[in-house]
């Protein structure tokens, strides 16, 4: 039990890096509509209904964002209430405020002595959880150096080069790590549970009411420490970000070429959602088949390498259609303003689609039902736009 909790606490606080990253292009986008200063607040006693969205060189958010809140820059400070769940990636990061969802942090330091009343998510590469700082629920982090002085009701996960503890957890204590020190007032209501090559330096003064666990890892012949559970999920995480990231970046790019294309590519799925996946299975069944054909045959071997040339790219555009598609039906949906070129639009979709791909069972199926959603809406829409009557296409449709 105590693994699969640990695997599912250190996957997702990992899986925090790939804020950093895509919200990086956000705040790029954004650079460019911000004051000489690129600097963004939102003042004491000031409230804006959500979604809030922040970027620049220096965010300071004093103010209350009632509703979810994305923040992207490289000095941000936030000391006002959040009525939502707020995402930050910056270089430097300060939360003295009060959030009531979950906050999701990326960044190279990261300071966190306010109130959170759900789960808070870190990643960077240095972590202090301050002694005002009150977690409602359960905290996961990683990075080089961590170090907890403040209140966690319940559960901590982490993962770190050097893990320092001393304030209260309310729960278990999971983590990972070859330098873990107990100081004195350090107080642990459940079990503590780590790995590493050393044990922990446990003071006199500290507490730990359940059971206490050491794993040692395991160590190659070449003296490299290897925590061989955590190495799957690294790659894992690894291949997750880079797909994000290139998919967002071709994104970027065709819209720059074509700024229509992505909102014509994905009309179909928005008028006729059936037709799109019938088109799109069909799609997808009937071209391989095409290519071996034509490749048995001289004349048709030129016709086999562009299918076989285009077919590929036709299946990595799909995902990207229909994260262009979600985006809009929830902006539509909830009212969304159009932000940064429609940039967090995208993101939202992607981040949805992976986290659809991700559970083991249902993956499969999501994957294909993706696939064939932006496979047929890039035929229909491409057979759209071909300079045939409207007289054909009503035919066709009946």
């Amino acid at each position: 039990m105590n693994k699969k909790v640990w695997w599912k606490g250190f996957f997702w606080s990992i899986n925090l890096l790939f804020l950093a990253i895509l919200l990086g292009f956000s705040g790029v986008a954004s650079a460019t509509t911000m004051n000489a200063e690129n600097l963004d607040t939102l003042a004491a006693g000031e409230t804006i209904e959500g979604p809030g969205f922040f970027a620049g060189n220096v965010v300071k958010v004093d103010g209350n964002v009632e509703g979810t809140t994305f923040v992207s820059g490289q000095d941000v400070r936030i000391n006002g209430n959040i009525n939502g769940d707020l995402f930050v990636a910056a270089q430097s990061i300060t939360i003295n405020g009060t959030v009531i969802g979950n906050i999701y942090g990326a960044g190279q330091a990261l300071t966190f002595d306010g109130q959170s009343e759900s789960d808070v998510f870190f990643a960077g590469q240095n972590i202090a959880i301050g002694q005002d700082a009150s977690v409602g629920r359960d905290i996961f982090v990683a990075g080089a150096t961590i170090l907890q002085e403040g209140v966690i009701q319940r559960n901590l996960f982490g993962g770190g080069a050097e893990i320092v503890l001393s304030g209260q957890i309310g729960g278990d204590v999971n983590l990972q790590t070859d330098s873990l020190k107990l100081q004195d007032g350090a107080n642990i209501a459940g079990n503590l549970n780590y790995k590493g090559g050393n044990e922990a330096d446990i003071g006199a003064g500290a507490t730990i009411a359940g059971d206490t666990d050491w794993e040692f890892a395991e160590t190659m012949d070449r003296g490299t420490t290897v925590m061989r559970e955590t190495r799957r999920p690294f790659m894992t995480v690894v291949w997750f970000l880079w797909s994000l990231a290139s998919a967002l970046l071709i994104w970027f790019l065709i819209r720059i070429w074509r700024p229509a294309f992505w909102q014509n590519t994905a009309r179909p799925l928005t008028e006729r959602p059936l037709k799109t996946l019938g088109v799109g299975l069909l799609t997808l069944l009937v071209v391989p088949p095409l290519i071996i054909l034509a490749m048995v045959t001289v004349i048709g071997i030129p016709i086999a390498i562009i299918l076989g040339t285009v077919y590929p790219i036709a299946l990595y555009l799909s995902r990207i259609i229909v994260a262009v598609f979600i985006g809009q039906w929830l902006a539509k949906r909830f009212k969304w303003p159009e932000l940064h070129k429609g940039v967090w639009l995208v993101l939202l979709g992607l981040i949805i689609l992976g986290a659809l791909r991700m559970p083991p069972y249902i993956g499969f199926l999501s994957s294909l039902l993706i696939v064939m959603a932006g496979l047929g809406s890039l035929v229909m829409a491409h057979h759209r736009v071909a300079p045939e009557t409207a007289s054909v296409q009503t035919e066709l449709d009946l």
